[in-house]
């Protein structure tokens, strides 16, 4: 039947093992859940055991069915960036892992934005500091768990220790140790950055950089058992989610951009240098591979605005009879205005300010449900615009994947909102895809990402921007932007009264 490649994406939500033929076809997908904690409100964590059980489990649903004769011939891991997964010296989790979304160290942030610790951080490793970095939760645990530390062996990103389950390696890759732990020029470790963070023991905690596009390690016989692949199965370093998504939708050269529009909003450029432009909001990534960086901004919360609505006030998923009654709402929704900042970490792109919230601005009794819905739409798709003006190459088209782009009319919003040509690949798993892809290329069956992508990805769907829309677009996103432009002092004095009234907890 033919050889097959694995591509895992372990999501802050669900982890997705998917196996592709080398033409890029989704063979088999398995998706299962990766529950996140929330002891504390703003606080969000997981357990690193469920989350290995998990993606096996899941990898055991896949090779399950394969077909007799299908053979696997590499597994690549991709996974949620930033984040603190430790392990200690006996390769046991140290604690709960801290995610990305995280906002417990909102404190320690704002507080070295005013003594210019994020300034030094960032100049450094090219990109912006913010409540889920690893080296700030790492930090919170040394001043507030200082058993966990001293427990601690290595530092891990999600994917790292998927890995090191699979394989027994304790390695990671320049993508997801750039932030901020990398000099973004040399792309090696750079020694201040510890210190930076008044945790200059976090420098001995870092694992060995290896390449996305190499072999780091092949399947155990414990991890054979327990996900169904051949003992001595090769496992590629990959990449973290972000730059996967980006390569699996087909981004491969400088200056070709993609969006992802999922539970966060990531928008990103590929660059042949560095580019850190504009200081202090953003990601500049190495990808490690073939000279490639990416300057990407990545807003905090994407589709989870919506759901939110869907869920809490609507009670209704039914996109199909939704989007046909808001589709002869008029641009604009009737001068009804949505900020999507509904993450209690606050926003990181492309601005960053942990004290950010969402909001609707504009109400008038005029105005329905179905008007906020589409609100909703337009106001992500402001917030995708506004990052890629933000990054210092405009884009000629954006390629559009996520739960967003599952949706024709959203699509058209898009590419209305941004003026700009939107093309949909064909496929659904792209993260995965592109841990698949670079395995491929690892294992020898790919001459490099070009042919890779040549040989993987095609087209499902593209949309040209209407020329009336777009300018209409444009003067309700001026707008849209004097709106939150106006509201930092007002979210400050917001986050301060919470704290006076109810003790610190939001």
């Amino acid at each position: 039947m033919g050889r097959v490649l694995i591509g895992v994406d372990a999501g802050t939500s669900m982890i997705k093992a998917v196996a592709f033929s080398l033409d890029g076809e989704e063979r088999y997908v398995s998706a299962r859940e990766n529950p996140v904690k929330n002891p504390r409100p703003g606080w969000a964590e997981q357990d690193m055991a469920l989350t290995w059980h998990q993606t096996g489990a899941a990898i055991d649903d896949v090779t399950t069915d394969l077909s007799e004769g299908e053979e696997v011939v590499g597994v690549g891991v991709t996974g949620q960036g930033d984040g603190c997964w430790l392990i200690d010296d006996e390769g046991e989790p140290v604690r709960d892992a801290i995610l990305w979304s995280d906002g417990r160290t909102t404190p320690y942030i704002d507080e070295w934005a005013d003594d210019g610790t994020t300034q030094r951080a960032a100049a450094v490793c090219g990109s912006a500091v913010f409540p889920g970095t690893s080296a700030a939760i790492y930090r919170w645990l040394a001043d507030n768990e200082p058993e966990a530390t001293e427990r601690a062996e290595t530092v891990f990103f999600c994917k790292d220790w998927l890995k090191y389950e699979l394989t027994g390696e304790r390695v990671s890759d320049p993508s997801d140790m750039s932030l901020p732990y990398l000099d973004v020029e040399t792309v090696e470790y750079a020694p201040e950055i510890p210190e930076t963070f008044g945790v200059p023991e976090l420098a001995d905690l870092l694992p060995p950089l290896r390449p996305a596009t190499e072999v780091v390690g092949t399947v155990t016989p414990e991890a054979a058992a327990r996900t169904g692949l051949p003992e001595g199965t090769p496992v590629a370093s990959s990449l973290f989610d972000m730059p996967s998504m980006a390569i699996g939708t087909g981004a491969i050269e400088p200056g070709d951009s993609s969006s992802i529009v999922g539970t966060t909003s990531v928008n990103q450029t590929l660059l042949d240098e560095p580019n850190t432009e504009p200081q202090g909001v953003g990601f500049t990534l190495p990808l490690g591979i073939e000279g490639l960086w990416t300057r990407a901004m990545a807003a905090m919360a994407g589709t989870p605005n919506l759901d939110w609505f869907l869920d809490e006030i609507v009670e209704s998923r039914d996109f199909a009879a939704i989007e046909s009654r808001i589709e002869s709402i008029p641009v604009g929704a009737e001068g009804l205005l949505y900020h999507p900042y509904l993450s209690e970490a606050g926003e990181r792109s492309p601005f960053l300010e942990t004290t950010a919230r969402a909001s609707f601005s504009g109400l008038a009794p005029r105005h329905t449900e179905d008007h906020m819905i589409r609100a909703i739409y337009e106001g992500i798709a402001f917030s995708v615009r506004d990052c890629f003006e933000h990054i210092p190459a405009e884009p000629d088209t954006v390629r559009l994947s996520g739960g967003g782009a599952r949706s024709d009319f959203w699509c058209r919003i898009f590419a209305d909102c941004i003026d700009t040509p939107v093309v949909v690949p064909d496929g659904a798993e792209f993260g995965a895809k592109g841990a698949a892809m670079l395995a491929g290329i690892a294992v020898g069956e790919y001459d490099d990402v070009a042919e890779a992508v040549s040989r993987t990805t095609t087209t499902a769907r593209s949309y040209e921007p209407d020329e009336a829309n777009a300018a209409r677009y444009d003067r309700w996103y001026g707008l849209y932007k004097d709106v939150y432009e106006s509201m930092f002092e007002h979210w400050r004095t917001r986050e301060e009264i919470l704290t006076d009234l109810e003790g610190g907890d939001e």
